[in-house]
């Protein structure tokens, strides 16, 4: 006779990016043993691997997390988490000016709450140059960690990593599909811009949306008050 199995409750969330609502379970313990596993590993593949693993198997494989923004891959491991483990986190802050190990502050945050910022004039449509823009795609959390490791004076990965986030080119009467372009020709349209219109571009990556939370608490030894902001999933947990 075989043993029963537990049936997870299932619920909503909306992708930031896309504003597509999927549905989600929670995690499980062998996926939050997977996890465990991967945070004492201290190896960022092997986490970023595990993240992209518990996010599919609970969104039931109807998300390709390869696919994802980083943020959107970020916001849904919250709100996975959130309904797997608890709601509520508790962080400590310190201090920027005492020392003293009691210059502390404890603050709890309710995941559920936490939001993706979409800063002001943020745009994957850039216009360049007479009628002619791109249409950017956000990049998934391998080429951001790509870029985060990146030598900027290395000129060619920097267009590799620009490149490859490149969705669409357009005129007044043609689109230029980045997949079906050979990376030569995108190459070559990037090299041809001025410094002003690859500025543009470049602004695209700078103001990326971000999982993020305003923080204000003020020292319990000075009284001196503190406005941080907190940014990406590492922040969080």
């Amino acid at each position: 006779m075989a043993l029963p199995i537990n049936t997870a409750p299932v619920y909503s969330v909306t992708i930031p990016s896309s504003k597509e609502s999927i549905k989600f379970r929670p995690f499980l313990v062998k996926e939050e043993k997977a996890l465990l596993i991967a945070q004492h590993s201290e190896d960022q593949v092997v986490m970023v691997d595990t993240l992209k693993d518990i996010i599919k198997s609970c969104t039931m494989d109807k998300v390709d997390p390869d696919s994802l923004a980083t943020f959107d891959l970020e916001y849904l491991f919250t709100q996975i988490r959130a309904k797997s483990v608890g709601e509520n986190v508790e962080l400590l802050f310190p201090c920027d000016v005492c020392e003293d190990e009691k210059a502390r502050v404890k603050i709890t945050f309710d995941l559920t709450k936490i939001n993706v910022d979409f800063p002001e004039g943020h745009t994957k449509n850039i216009q360049l140059f007479e009628n002619v823009g791109v249409i950017m795609k956000y990049p998934s959390i391998n080429v951001i960690k790509e870029l985060e490791t990146l030598d900027m004076s290395n000129v060619d990965s920097v267009f590799n990593v620009i490149s490859a986030s490149i969705e669409t080119i357009y005129n007044d009467t043609e689109l230029f599909h980045a997949k079906e372009t050979s990376k030569k020709d995108i190459m070559e349209f990037l090299e041809n811009l001025t410094s002003q219109q690859f500025a543009k571009i470049q602004n695209f990556f700078e103001t990326m949306p971000r999982l993020s939370q305003k923080v204000q608490y003020k020292c319990p030894m000075c009284s001196r008050d503190h406005n941080k902001v907190l940014e990406g999933l590492d922040s969080f947990f």
